[in-house]
């Protein structure tokens, strides 16, 4: 084997990205080239006679995996764990020198082999894999130095799936083009948005769309995950959100890999849902930690002190809790964990209480919660408002046990549902 480590350094460093694997392609190499970035990004891609056999971003691969599942075979939740189970029990030996092979393309192909998924599925994700490999490296040469290392392997087998290397970096080249061409070529799909200023958001937008938005912008996701969960073009759906991530309304962040949990049992039949639908699968015992029926309580204020107090009396109580301390996250976190009932101090900063509270009953899933005001006084024309604005109680700070129960008892019951 040999060992080839160059430096992009070319005066059009995204064509000369196109003309390396252009190289490889015509020489029909086998092997792999892994690149990197000064930033500690990194990607492999493998070939086997010039095709490409699999792709592979270093950064984020099970969040990658997890998506082409939902989109392609229609997999919800236990799709990454049924790969990495598919990958323990049937595995494809690819190197003669047994250099280990990425389980995420071994799942794959043990999958195919054990006809829960099919060929044609298999190649549409490998080839969606290989053509946003592509996008990123002609997108990360922008501003960055690439470095290429090449090392040329021997198959034992030529591999059950190969990758048109021609084909993709076609369809790669013409999505970067399109995107540079609207201007987004320093917006990376690979980050997760998140709405910073949610006032700023619901002033410029129609209640309809702000409604839409901060649905789907939860901070959990990225914009690939996004465009996928709510089947809408990728291009399209950047551009929609462009002028609110230039004028820092919505920023972009980087969101880490998901982590894979420990699996007991090998149950890769469970739960496969059709792909025409996207149905949700059934979730196994094994797979997941044990349901709680008790209801959520989530409690708003960016005072620790009051939060630690106010996990302890609602725990307590048998109910669950999550504390909410940055009032601009508040949205996004009442959308993704539904509670039965709200703790909102009226007072903090960046947003009051009363916008939050008047933001909150205009989404038409909270417009029946109970939302109980913490305040700091008790003065006539607070309690007006906040009645106003849709609060179902006020409460007077410094919160006791007594006020608390008495709110707990009112608005979800004695019992733990």
């Amino acid at each position: 084997m040999n060992n080839d480590l160059q430096y992009l350094t070319a005066a059009d460093p995204q064509r000369s990205i196109i003309s390396r694997l252009q190289y490889l392609n015509w020489g029909e190499f086998s092997g792999s080239l892994d690149v990197t970035v000064a930033s500690g990004h990194a990607w492999e891609i493998v070939f086997y006679q010039g095709q490409i056999v699999w792709s592979l971003d270093r950064s984020q691969p099970n969040r990658l995996w997890q998506r082409l599942l939902r989109a392609h075979v229609g997999y919800e939740h236990v799709g990454i764990e049924l790969l990495f189970q598919a990958a323990s029990c049937q595995k494809w030996v690819a190197f003669e020198t047994g250099r280990e092979t990425s389980w995420h393309y071994q799942g794959a192909i043990a999958l195919m082999m054990l006809t829960e998924i099919t060929s044609t599925q298999v190649t549409t994700m490998l080839s969606t894999v290989a053509q946003e490999t592509i996008f990123d490296l002609l997108q990360y040469s922008q501003g960055q130095k690439l470095t290429f290392r090449s090392q040329s392997e021997i198959f034992v087998d030529r591999p059950p799936i190969l990758v048109n290397t021609e084909e993709v970096i076609e369809q790669s080249e013409v999505m970067w083009q399109e995107w540079y061409a609207q201007k987004l070529g320093n917006i990376s799909p690979n980050k997760t948005p998140v709405i910073k200023h949610p006032v700023q958001l619901y002033r410029q937008t129609t209640p309809i769309i702000y409604q839409n938005l901060v649905q789907v912008i939860t901070g959990k996701r990225t914009l690939r995950e996004i465009a996928t969960e709510i089947d809408e073009d990728l291009l399209l759906l950047t551009r929609s959100l462009i002028r609110y991530i230039q004028t820092g309304i919505i920023e972009l962040l980087d969101l880490p890999d998901l982590r894979l949990p420990q699996i007991g049992n090998k149950l890769l039949s469970a739960g496969k849902a059709s792909s025409s639908e996207h149905q949700a699968v059934a979730k196994t015992p094994s797979m997941l930690p044990k349901r709680t029926h008790s209801k959520l309580v989530i409690c708003i204020d960016d005072n620790p002190d009051v939060c630690e107090t106010m996990r302890s009396l609602v725990t307590d109580a048998g109910y669950r809790f999550i504390s909410i301390q940055d009032a601009t996250q508040a949205l996004p976190r009442l959308l993704e964990n539904k509670p039965d009932l709200i703790f909102l101090d009226l007072i903090m900063p960046k947003v009051n209480g009363y916008e939050i509270c008047g933001q909150i009953r205009r989404i038409s899933a909270f417009s029946q919660i109970p939302i109980v005001i913490l305040a700091g006084k008790d003065g006539l024309l607070d309690r007006l408002r906040s009645k106003v604005v849709g609060a179902s109680e006020f409460t007077c700070k410094p919160i006791t046990k007594e006020s608390i129960d008495s709110s707990l008892n009112k608005y979800l019951g004695t019992l733990v549902a």
